[in-house]
């Protein structure tokens, strides 16, 4: 063992002697602290001191190698870096498709070990999202429920309709569907007003506001967007996000790169929850991937409305950056 740390001149050379002895049993040669206390006629404790001054001293290094496919290292820096509480990163696919059906695979393996009876899981629309259904396979029924936490889109420009996307879900995973059964976005606030104000919807808002995950995904603000595609962003109102610095959305409300809210023509129409609301969800997962989501991506990061991230290795770096 080659070190050389100018600590160590300070140390009498039979116990620095120890200490190298001790660090080589446990790392070396694989032993236990109790067996190389009995090695070493020395107590249990003084060899975990031992141990911990050979790593102290720089005189242990600990490498673990990753097997292909696996970014831990990174995940753990995005966790770090954003302050989240899981990171799942998958292998970079080229297409649009393939990114999407990668990510959506990652979330349903994320989401099946925490499924459970009583459990309510929000959805939100999004092209990934929507793939999750086919690739989501529980071991056994789970019981959990599963509710939109924002208006439904049935328009056939949407390529899927959130209906069958809560309603698969809960067929899949032996669960319940649970619909807000209102559009995404109504004529004026005082509409808006008025629908919150039925019981029957009044409660399921409170029940997707109180889920113990939300899976949901984040739009772009150019004319590839899902809200664009659709027909809810005109290309005037797209015009004017871009002008005020938006780069993206959750549920419908936009925010600039900080991700500080933007005000929009649609603010008062979109039923969804709000995005304060996110931050109060125990589990805020934001699937989304591919280099024109960065921007929204790392905004929704800063605004601290997410708290999971499951994203392609090259967003990332990107984000990492």
């Amino acid at each position: 063992m080659n070190v050389k740390n100018k600590n160590m001149n300070a140390i009498p050379p039979d116990e620095l002697r120890l200490i190298t002895r001790a660090a080589w049993l446990y790392y070396m040669q694989g032993m236990t602290q109790n067996e190389i206390a009995e090695e070493l006629l020395l107590s249990r404790v003084k060899v975990t001191r031992l141990i911990s001054r050979a790593k102290s001293l720089g005189m242990v290094e600990i490498r673990v190698i990753q097997p292909p496919g696996f970014f831990v290292g990174q995940e753990q820096e995005l966790m770090k870096r954003y302050q989240l509480k899981d990171v799942v990163i998958t292998l970079d696919v080229s297409s649009p498709d393939g990114l999407r059906r990668v990510l959506a695979r990652a979330a349903a393996e994320w989401l099946v070990p925490r499924l459970h009876q009583e459990m309510v899981v929000g959805f939100s629309m999004g092209r990934t999202l929507a793939m999750l259904p086919e690739m989501i396979r529980p071991m056994a029924p789970t019981g959990a429920t599963f509710i939109e936490v924002m208006g439904a889109s049935d328009s056939l420009n949407s390529g899927f309709s959130s209906y069958t996307v809560i309603g698969r879900m809960a067929e899949i995973c032996g669960g319940q569907a649970r619909l807000l059964d209102v559009p995404t976005f109504v004529s004026s606030q005082s509409i808006r007003d008025l629908i919150l104000e039925e019981e029957q919807i009044a409660k399921r808002f409170d029940m997707a506001r109180n889920c113990e995950v939300l899976v949901t995904s984040v739009g772009t603000v150019d004319k590839d967007a899902l809200m664009h595609k659709i027909g809810y962003l005109t290309d005037e109102v797209l015009e004017q996000l871009q002008r005020e610095g938006a780069v993206g959305d959750l549920l419908g409300q936009f925010f600039d790169a900080k991700g500080k809210t933007i005000p929009t023509p649609l603010d008062g129409r979109v039923m969804a929850l709000q995005l304060n609301d996110l931050k109060n969800i125990p589990y805020s997962v934001l699937v989304s991937g591919g280099a024109e989501k960065v921007p929204a991506i790392r905004a929704a990061l800063e605004g601290k409305y997410v708290n999971v991230l499951i994203t392609d290795v090259k967003t990332a770096e990107s984000l990492l950056q």
